[in-house]
């Protein structure tokens, strides 16, 4: 590639206003600049995401090649997992292995689901990092952890999940691992915010664009993906709120509308009683985790919509009227007060997927500053992504401030 080509590329891609997923560009660069000039509201968060983009230069980078399923004949690029509820039967330990719903075999193999996590993370963290901290060694950083990932034929994943969440005995690979690739979603929201620093080859920009077109085309297609839309829990929120950050990120409009719509005439007015809980997910051992990760995916759908000004689905009425607010005001008091609780309830409250009550509280009309305050008071990990959506809250509420004087 001649220089001259090279740069204009790179300036084309620094340039442009590139459309973002969760986070718009209105948000984006006012919270950058904030960050420069010190405002208080950024030095707690910004301290937080510098600390865990530290950790994160030390780790990876990761690939599904480096631990493979023993006795499964697959190819070497193919993500691969066990189902988490699944365990040997005693009575014959070579045949299909028994169901214990909520009950996680902590020998089933996931080797995969652990990289794919911490790859995601990884990407998350140093992209967030490199644009709002003005830190190119985070950029390079988060460049090769995606070219390891997603690009370099000689470690890169195969554009789908077919053989996610398989069950020994049984199957390869089942529709319920599609929410294996839940934590591309921040992934993807990582990969633009590096795309406006300027640190990431153009030419592996495109190549990461043509991997999740490639994965687009998988979850609108394939067998397993369907299924997954079908399930009528939180895996079909996960499949639509998937298919909402990827079209967004390849800018397939179509994709993003298909998901919009899905939410709209399907997963709020099917899932949702009027009463605001959601009885697939209560009649789970996991009742109250899975409840929360079914809102969390809700949240994602309804905050892309925003971002992209494509439809106001956090306002939207299900059957009988029903909101997204009643299924927040009905896990509300189980979330400032799990032991409350009266479904059976197996497992840690997951404190990072509450950010769904500070997406509502900004964006509900008329906003819901309750839920912002409730947020606040829960206990959150110091992770990159909590930092980030503190800043946007800050952002917001600042914003609001400048609005009222």
């Amino acid at each position: 590639m001649k220089p001259f080509v090279a740069w204009f590329l790179v300036a084309t891609f620094t340039q442009a206003q590139i459309p973002m997923t969760l986070v718009s560009d209105d948000e984006a660069e006012p919270i950058h600049s904030a960050i420069i000039r010190k405002e208080a509201w950024t030095q707690d968060p910004a301290r937080r995401l510098r600390t865990e983009a530290e950790k994160r230069m030390k780790e990876g980078p990761w690939t599904v090649t480096s631990d493979r399923p023993k006795g499964v004949d697959l190819d070497l690029h193919e993500y691969y997992t066990e189902a988490p509820y699944y365990w040997p039967n005693p009575d014959n330990p070579g045949g299909p292995a028994l169901r214990k719903d909520g009950q996680s075999n902590p020998a089933r193999i996931i080797a995969n689901q652990t990289a794919l996590n911490a790859m995601s993370d990884a990407v998350f963290t140093l992209g967030v990092a490199s644009f709002l901290l003005d830190n190119s060694v985070y950029g390079k950083r988060a460049a090769l952890v995606i070219h390891t990932w997603f690009i370099n034929p000689k470690t890169r994943m195969n554009p789908a999940l077919d053989y996610a969440q398989s069950i020994p005995g049984v199957n390869n690979g089942r529709g319920a691992g599609v929410v294996d690739g839940k934590s591309l979603v921040r992934a993807i929201q990582g990969m633009e915010f590096l795309e406006q620093t300027g640190t990431w080859d153009p030419k592996d920009q495109a190549a990461a664009h043509k991997w999740f077109e490639e994965y687009l085309h998988w979850l609108l297609t394939s067998k397993n993906a369907m299924d997954e839309k079908k399930s009528g829990d939180n895996h079909a929120s996960w499949w639509a709120a998937q298919v909402a950050a990827v079209g967004s990120f390849v800018g397939d409009n179509s994709a993003q509308s298909q998901s919009f719509a899905f939410y709209r005439e399907q997963l709020l007015p099917h899932q949702i009683l009027r009463n605001g809980s959601a009885p697939r997910e209560e009649a789970r051992p996991r009742s109250l985790r899975l409840s929360i990760y079914n809102l969390e995916a809700y949240a994602v759908i309804c905050r892309i919509a925003q971002v992209h000004g494509a439809a106001n689905l956090w306002n939207m009425r299900g059957r009988g009227g029903i909101t997204i607010n009643a299924a927040i005001d009905y896990l509300t008091p189980y979330l400032l007060d799990p032991k409350k609780w009266s479904k059976e309830q197996a497992g840690d409250i997951p404190y990072e997927s509450l950010d769904f009550l500070a997406f509502a509280g900004m964006g509900l009309t008329p906003e819901k500053p309750e839920y912002i305050e409730t947020f606040r008071k829960l206990e959150h990990p110091d992770s990159a992504w909590i930092s980030l959506v503190d800043l946007l809250v800050g952002r917001f509420e600042a914003a609001a401030h400048q609005t009222r004087h």
